[in-house]
This record gives structure tokens, C-alpha cells and sequence, in this order.
């Protein structure tokens, strides 16, 4: 059967503070420039969640397009929209809230609410016109990201 790549595309709104709180303002400074400011800063945020599977014979969809959006109302809009991702987001991947974070934990939470044979694909998470980050999933044979 012929793979099909469904991508939906949500929007949100969130603020941050890079920082490390292990270091001293001067190396946050550093390493961070004004994201480390202690008011931290926020991002209009465009998230792109792709599908991959064989389209169902009995609807011709790939997942209901209604699952991805339940999906990302249950994980990403009641947990991080209008909010600061510093007390957010678990972390699991880094002490500071960057983007790069932000996908990989993405990742973890949406990935459960796809179901089979259908599976996650691709996050696309458009931070700024100049930064985006994209994740695939993880790689066989690579070691955890996780810290």
C-alpha cells in the first residue's frame, strides 16, 4: 500500500527564560544573551505534526484528523499555551526550556495518541521566521537523548 504523510498545523503561545541555574548570571549571559534575562520572553509558536500510514479503506484517512487535534488541545494548548514553559515543561532533556527541548518532549507526549498502523512522523516547531526545529522521532541504534 502507498504511505501517505498527514500534517496538521497549530498555534500557541508561550514564554521562556534560557538559563542554566547552575551558572552565574555572567556565563548565562554568555551562553544565553538576552533570552537569560530574568523576565524571561515569549514566542508565537507554530507546531506542525505529521502522520505517516496507509490511508483506511473504509475512510481513506490516514488518522482522523480529529485524533491529532485532540491530541494537541489535550497536550499542547491546555498544558503550555499562555503559559511559561520554565515550570511547564519537565525538562527531561535539558535544564532550559529551548525549543530543541520543547520538540523532544512534544514528541513524548503526543506520540502515545497516535495509534497503530498509523504513527508519528515528524514535529515541526516554528519558533521565529528564522528558527525552526525538527524532530523525527528516535533513531534505531542511537542512544537516548535523554539526561
Amino acid at each position: 500500500m502507498s504511505v501517505v504523510y498527514l500534517t496538521r498545523i497549530h498555534r500557541f503561545n508561550a514564554g521562556h527564560r534560557l538559563f542554566n541555574p547552575a551558572w552565574d548570571d555572567a556565563r548565562n549571559w554568555e551562553t544565553f544573551g538576552k533570552c537569560s534575562l530574568p523576565d524571561g520572553h515569549g514566542h508565537n509558536y507554530v507546531l506542525e505534526t505529521t502522520v505517516r500510514g496507509t490511508p483506511d479503506p473504509a475512510t481513506g484517512w490516514v488518522v482522523p484528523p480529529s485524533m491529532i487535534n485532540r491530541a494537541v488541545e489535550e497536550e499542547v494548548m491546555n498544558r503550555l499555551d499562555h503559559r511559561n514553559l520554565n515550570r511547564s515543561l519537565k525538562l527531561e532533556y535539558g535544564c532550559a526550556p529551548t525549543t530543541e527541548v520543547l520538540v523532544l518532549e512534544l514528541w513524548d507526549a503526543l506520540t502515545k495518541w497516535i495509534e497503530p498502523p498509523a504513527a508519528l512522523y515528524r514535529l515541526k516547531v516554528s519558533e521565529t521566521d528564522k528558527n525552526n526545529f525538527e524532530y523525527f522521532g528516535p533513531q534505531s541504534g542511537q542512544p537516548s537523548t535523554r539526561h
